[in-house]
Order: C-alpha cells, then structure tokens, then sequence
C-alpha cells in the first residue's frame, strides 16, 4: 500500500469516529432544541397569557369605571369610553382562547411527557373555568354600562361592586396556573442541562477514543514508513554540519522516491542560495536583497528621495585623545545606536565613512513622499539616543575626566538622485548618485557656520512641515540651479515647540 493511501485509510477512520461524534452530538442537541423549542413555542407564551389576562381584567375593570365617573354631559367620550371597554373584553376572550389552543397543542406534544402533561391538562382545567367565570365578569360590566346609559348611575355603582368577588377568584387560578409552569418550566430546564452534561461526557470519551485509533494507526503507519527514510535523515544531518552532501539515491518511484527528488531539487536550491549570498554579501541593509533579485542587479533608476548625512563634531580630535581600541569601541556603539534608529523609520544605510553615516529613504521603504519625514523623524529620534550615548561615552573610552563630547551634525536633502548599483563585477555597491546627495554633504557641513545639530532643505521642509517643527535660517546658491533656495534649522517633531512654551 502506498504512504498516499495509508494517509486516505488514516484520514478515512478518523473521518468515520468524527462523523460518529457529529451524529451522536447532533442528535442530542436536536433533543436540547426540541426541549427548549416546547420552552419557547408553550411555556413562554403561556406566561404571557397569564400577564396579559391579569392586566386585561385590571383594564376592564378600570375602564368601567372611568365610564361611571366621566362626565355626563360628555356623551362622545362616553361612548368612546364604552366602546374602549367592549374592546377590552374582546381582547379577553382572545386571549383565553389562545391558551386554551395552546394547552391542548401541548398536551399532544411528545416533547412532554406524563408528568407534564398532567400539569398541562391541570392548568387547561384551571384557564376553562376561568373562561366560564369571565363572561360573568362581563355581565356585571355589561350591567353596569346599561344602567349608565339610562342614566341611573348610583345604581351602576352599586352593580360594579360585584367586580370585587372575581379578583379573589381569578388570583388563586393565575397564582396556581404560573406555579404549574414554573414547575413544567424549572424541569425542562432540569433536562436540557442533564443532556448537556452528558453531552460533555460523551464527547470527551468520543474525542479520547479519536485519540486512541488515530495515534495507534498513526505508529504504525509511521513505523514501516521511517525505514525508507533513514538515508534522507542521514543525508540531512550531513548538510546541517555543513559537510559536501551528495544527492540522495532515487531507489523508488513511491513517495519516498518522490520524497528524495524533492529533497535533491532543495538542495540546489540551497547552494543557489549560497551563491546568492556571495553575490549580494557586499550590501549594507539585507532589505534591498530581494529587489535586486526581482528587478536585477544591474538595474538603475531616477528616484524622488531623501538623503542624510551626518558625522561627529570635532572628530579627528577626540580621536587622537584616545587609543585605537577606545576610538573603535565608541564608533561602534555610536553606529549602533543609529543605525537602530535609522532602519526604524524606514530608512537604508548608504555606507560609513569614517566617522560619517550616509543614509537615505526611498520608496517602497517609505511610503510615498513620507521619505522626507521619516528622515526628519529619524534625525530627531538619532540626536535623542545620542543624548543617551553621551552618558556613557566616559565608560565607553575609559576616561574619566574630560571626557570628550559626543555632539552630532546632520544635513538632509530631498530631490531627485540616481538610485542602483555602482561597482566592478567583483565588488559592488548599491547606493545614491546625484546634486541631491551633493547637497545633503554640504548642509551637514554648513552646521559648523549656524551653530546647528540638523539644517535641511526647502524641498525636505515642504514635504514634511506638517510632522516637524523648523526655521527658516538662511538662503545658498545650489549648484545647477540659477536661484537661491531656503535652508531651515530642524528643531523638533511637530507641536514640540508648542508645548515647550507652555
């Protein structure tokens, strides 16, 4: 038997147990919903005839009243008046009626069984004397409105009195009939939580015996499947270790020969991975690996992006205070903490320079002209880790006292730059080409004249005004371009300002 087959008889037998299960639950639950449907379509609308006949009486009563007490010469109200009772005693004998239906299609229910329809029986018993009593009640309003009418009204009082003797009898009938469906209903709803406890029993015990059969197959099948296995095993172990792997032996057209192919085709695709790695080994952010495979490698393009450049003030003198193994220490704690920041907000590291960092955002990293407020945000976000930094630069370098100051000086520029791989086939390098890039250098460098941290460009402002919050401090000739253009002092996120001053 083939591994496909013992996977469809498995499938099939425990298949076959869940079916059981969803027959054995499903039958229960149809006597849990035919219980709760004798709750709902009986029991429910009988309390509710007893509310509505209870009011309905009250209403009559008061109604003839009212009648008693209007007005006199008011012979329009008057009328309305009684027309509003005769209504009322309509509305009574419905409802009566429509217990009784209810009672004697209970009573043939099979849902209930003796003991309920005793109950059931008891309480039509009650309802059909009521019945029989409330065209009594009727006579004693009937009579009452008749002497209303013409006009002997002290009479008329003396006729309604009779109202009283029919709330001592209809209040011990109500009473009797809702304690019979409280108790039709309190063992109904004994039922359906005894079925839904041994609903729980039954599918524990199914889902146990599921277990069972299926783990029993499952060992079995499993066992007479491992054997042809074991050189796969054997060939994988080889690979992770890292040693030459051979292609697996095709001994079978079965699964496991079908297994071994697959196995074979992944292992070329390992090693094309590998060469994979060697070619794109030489880029900085692993993110842009897979656009390169999908697009080429050789592929340029002419992209609207941001570009940033930053380095440390006075760096060439911090260096000669320290060894070279503190200058190293503190330059990869510095890289370390921005280049966090950096790929937080979206952004590629060009390359390091020294001391310097070029980075720049670009969609589909960033998504359309949110680049320019990413950069923004990551320059801020930079100067606060390294306000952190500066703490522990004394740690860092080992010295003490006069420490040297960790300040940084930024530039970002937003335009249109060269975006693609640049380099001989041996060494490679995906990076930026263009004035914009040329820019960004120059803005980070005219910090050192303004007293700066971060100046950007009039086009980086526009693009990210509404995130950000700057100055307007001077206005440079750009190269390749006839007029002036703005530069600003980036200050803080947007609505920092504001609530400095307050």
């Amino acid at each position: 038997m083939t591994i496909r087959k013992k996977i469809f008889l498995l499938a099939g037998i425990l298949l076959a147990i869940f079916g059981a299960v969803v027959g054995v639950l499903g039958f229960a639950q149809k006597l849990d919903s035919d219980q709760l449907g004798n709750i709902t379509e009986y029991e429910l609308p009988l309390s509710r005839m007893v509310s509505e006949f209870d009011v309905l009486t009250d209403r009559y009563e008061l109604e003839v009243l009212r009648v008693l007490i209007s007005d006199r010469a008011d012979a329009g109200t008057e009328r309305t008046a009684m027309a509003a009772v005769r209504a009322t005693a309509d509305e009574l004998r419905d409802t009566v009626k429509t217990g009784e239906a209810l009672l004697h299609k209970a009573t043939g229910d099979p849902g209930y069984d003796t003991e309920d329809r005793v109950d059931l029986a008891r309480m039509a018993g009650v309802l059909k004397y009521m019945g029989r009593s409330l065209e009594d009640f009727f006579a004693v309003g009937d009579a009452t409105l008749a002497a209303i009418s013409e006009g002997r009204r002290d009479e008329a009082r003396t006729i309604s009195r009779g109202f009283a003797k029919f709330a001592q009898a209809f209040g011990p009938d109500l009473s009797q009939i809702r304690r019979e469906l409280a108790n039709l209903t309190d063992r109904s709803t004994r039922r359906v939580l005894a079925r839904q406890r041994l609903n729980t029993y039954l599918s524990l015990a199914l889902f146990v015996a599921a277990c069972g059969i299926g783990l029993g197959v499952s060992a079995i099948g499993s066992t007479r499947v491992v054997s042809g296995l074991r050189q796969l095993v054997a060939t994988t172990k080889a690979l992770e270790l890292g040693t030459n792997a051979e292609p697996v032996l095709i001994a079978t057209r079965d699964e496991v020969g079908e297994l071994a192919l697959s196995f074979n085709r992944m292992v070329d695709e390992l090693r094309a991975r590998d060469r994979v790695k060697d070619t794109f080994g030489k880029f900085v952010d692993p993110r842009l690996v897979s656009r390169l495979i999908a697009s080429g490698a050789d592929q340029a393009e002419r992209r609207s992006l941001t570009i940033f450049f930053s380095d440390i003030k006075q760096f060439t003198g911090i260096s000669e205070q320290l060894t070279a193994s503190a200058v190293v220490h503190l330059l990869n704690n510095y890289f370390g903490a921005v280049a966090n920041v950096i790929h937080g907000h979206r952004g590629i590291i060009d390359k390091y320079i020294g001391d310097a960092v070029m980075a720049f955002w670009v969609p589909p990293f960033s998504n359309g002209d949110e680049h320019a407020s990413d950069a923004c945000r990551a320059a801020l976000e930079q100067q606060d880790a390294i306000a952190a930094l500066r703490e522990q630069v004394p740690e860092i370098t080992g010295m003490r006292r006069n420490a040297p100051e960790l300040v940084i000086r930024m530039g970002i520029a937003t335009g249109e730059a060269v975006i693609g791989t640049i380099g001989s086939d041996s060494a490679r390098s995906y990076t930026v080409i263009g004035d914009s890039v040329n820019l960004a250098s120059r803005l980070e460098g005219m910090n050192k004249i303004y007293g700066t941290l971060i100046i950007i460009s009039e086009e980086t402002f526009r693009l990210a005004q509404g995130a950000i919050e700057a100055r307007e401090i001077d206005t440079i000739t750009v190269a390749g371009k006839t007029e002036p253009v703005r530069i600003y002092e980036l200050m803080g996120r947007a609505g920092e300002l504001e609530s400095t001053r307050d």
